[in-house]
């Protein structure tokens, strides 16, 4: 197939022959657009259901740091038990650079596009050793063309742009969160993300309702203001760049051990079949300091594409299990065990605390759920230890 680096418009022959880009908007377009196929074919060769998201990302996407989220997301709910911690931490930070740099609005173009195609190249090997896979002679030469239209005659130019400039092929639906400005999407993170019919639908309505704009966008300035004067507050600290940018380093290192923590690391539940037991059961993940289990852990950020996971609630049936990746640093959580209900779910269990690691049996009998803790994965460290089996009832 040919390559979207040589299908694009606004090509040019140069004297040895190779065609190149003829302007540096032709050559960000093709950057982009190349490293979409590159993910599309990724995802495709992995097959699996986080492959297919990355291959749907692929067609709608078009920033490097949209595309940086989707390979995050793939990262996340693809195994690497072989890819050792520290590398894979310090790799991840590479990821965060182009997602919370281009947020920052500290990384340009050209250094995004770089960072991306190494990590992407990274990822796609090590994912791909797993199922003894090699990487495909033309797949390499695709990214290597890409680093040569970086490194090309218009580098200077692509240095200049931002990280999460938007080109390449393809349109934005009507409703769609690439038509906010971009200072909205870096303060709210919503680079890449795509809206589901009802936040659609909501936005919409948001737009003919007379007055909810007004109401929307005074609440979004007033923590923009806040999140600018905390920025400048900082910047007046350490005035200068290279420290701000080894700050940034530190922090997005601190963030991939989070991530990888939280990946690692999963709250497994497993609800023990019985005769007579609820059809369904919900269980519910908030934090030890939410003494009315208000809203389960990450509920405020859930149109945010930066929360990674975030899985903190799920409904079982006898004999499945799930795997709860909350998102946060916390390592403890309170878990609820509810019977769905129409109106109010009653509740089973009013809550056992736990821990990241931990595997979980749910028994039901006589309408009350007892949690017994089996074993524990030590966050961190990836060793399972045993526990003594406990249980706590409402």
């Amino acid at each position: 197939a040919t390559s979207p680096v040589d299908s694009l418009g606004c090509m040019e022959d140069s004297s040895d022959g190779v065609r190149r880009p003829a302007n540096p908007e032709a050559a960000a377009a093709s950057v982009v657009d190349a490293l979409r196929h590159l993910l599309s074919v990724l995802g495709s060769v992995l097959a699996s259901q986080a492959g297919l998201r990355a291959v749907q990302d692929a067609a709608e996407l078009r920033s490097l740091a949209a595309l940086a989220k989707s390979l995050k997301r793939l990262w996340f709910d693809t195994p690497t038990p072989d890819w050792d911690s520290k590398e894979q931490a310090i790799w991840l930070s590479r990821v965060l650079a182009v997602t919370e740099g281009s947020r920052a609005g500290v990384l340009s173009f050209y250094g995004a596009g770089l960072l991306f195609c190494d990590a992407l190249a990274v990822f796609a090997e090590v994912s791909l050793a797993d199922l003894d896979l090699s990487l495909d002679e033309a797949w390499v030469a695709e990214a290597l063309a890409v680093q040569e239209v970086l490194r090309g005659r218009h580098w200077e130019q692509l240095q200049k742009w931002p990280a999460d400039r938007r080109c390449g092929g393809g349109s934005d639906p009507v409703l769609s969160t690439d038509r906010l400005p971009k200072t909205l999407k870096r303060a709210l993170d919503l680079e890449g993300v795509r809206l589901t019919k009802a936040q659609a639908a909501g936005l919409g309505v948001a737009f003919l309702m007379p007055g909810s704009m007004t109401l929307a966008m005074g609440g979004i300035g007033c923590a923009m203001l806040v999140k600018t004067a905390k920025e400048r507050a900082s910047g007046s600290a350490s005035a200068d760049s290279s420290n701000k940018w080894q700050a940034l380093q530190a922090e997005w290192l601190k963030h991939a051990h989070q991530l990888l923590r939280r990946k690692t690391c999963p709250i497994e539940i497993h609800y023990a079949p019985d005769a007579e037991v609820p059809h369904t059961i919900k269980v519910s993940l908030y934090s030890v300091k939410d003494s009315l289990c208000a809203l389960p852990v990450g509920s405020l950020g859930a149109l945010s594409g930066g929360g990674t996971g975030g899985d903190s609630v799920a409904r079982l049936a006898p004999g499945e299990q799930c795997l709860l990746r909350p998102t946060g640093d916390a390592d403890s959580f309170r878990l609820r065990v509810y019977k769905p209900a129409p109106v109010f779910d009653l509740v089973l269990n009013d809550g056992v605390e736990v821990r990241r690691g931990d595997r979980l049996a749910v028994v039901v009998a006589s309408g009350q759920a007892q949690v017994f803790a089996q074993s524990t994965k030590m966050a961190g460290t990836g060793e399972t230890a045993s526990m003594e089996s406990r249980a706590s009832s409402s």
